[in-house]
């Protein structure tokens, strides 16, 4: 699907406004049908979930972020396309999977380029850890994936622990992918790769039953 741009008398706010939001969200209502939901954890500048967004028409996404600016940047991207299949939300990640989000809603979970907080004092602050895999279990559907990629070695190995002692969700072949029409995941991404940086990419999905 090509990109089709809209003129600014006709384009829709695509975020989402927690705090007007009854929890736990009703996803139905929300997007108008029963397509399945993926939601993409800290957006940056929206790259992934446009391109997924336009890729995608039978899919709904969910995307969060908790930078102002870069949800900024993002709605943008968005705004400008005729994409009623994307919701914006700006906010913090495992407060909007523990209140907002049902047991067994989700098809995939994208996070891409987390936060590393490198820092020993700030590792407390990292998204990875029982807390948010135990959320992730809870709201993905049975078969459901969990896809995630990073360039920092130090949290890619902490990564690596929280999945290996974690008992909600086994290994899976499915890796992230690049949406049709983009060099990278994200745009950090497609600058980390022009500066030789490594990346590493994983994928884990919740069992059947």
């Amino acid at each position: 699907m090509s990109d089709v741009f809209l003129p600014k008398d006709q384009r829709v706010s695509r975020e989402l406004v927690l705090e007007q939001q009854q929890a736990p969200l009703n996803l139905k209502d929300l997007f108008g049908n029963e397509n399945p939901v993926e939601l993409e954890i800290g957006i940056g500048k929206g790259l992934f979930i446009t391109r997924s967004g336009v890729n995608h028409p039978d899919t709904n996404w969910i995307g969060i972020e908790i930078r102002r600016k870069y949800l900024n940047m993002a709605r943008e991207r968005v705004e400008k396309r005729p994409l009623g299949n994307v919701r914006l939300i700006c906010g913090e990640a495992l407060g909007f999977l523990e209140e907002y989000l049902p047991d067994n809603s989700l098809s995939v979970i994208h996070v891409y380029y987390p936060d590393p907080w490198p820092k020993k004092r700030h590792h407390k602050r990292r998204l990875f850890g029982e807390a948010f895999m135990a959320q992730v279990h809870r709201v993905l559907k049975p078969g459901g994936h969990l896809l995630i990629a990073t360039d920092h070695l130090g949290y890619w190995e902490h990564i690596q622990e929280v999945l290996q002692a974690q008992t909600y969700l086994d290994p899976a072949e499915r890796l992230p992918e690049d949406p049709d029409g983009a060099t990278g995941l994200t745009n950090f991404a497609i600058k980390y790769q022009a500066e030789g940086r490594q990346s590493y990419r994983t994928g884990y999905r919740k069992p059947e039953a």
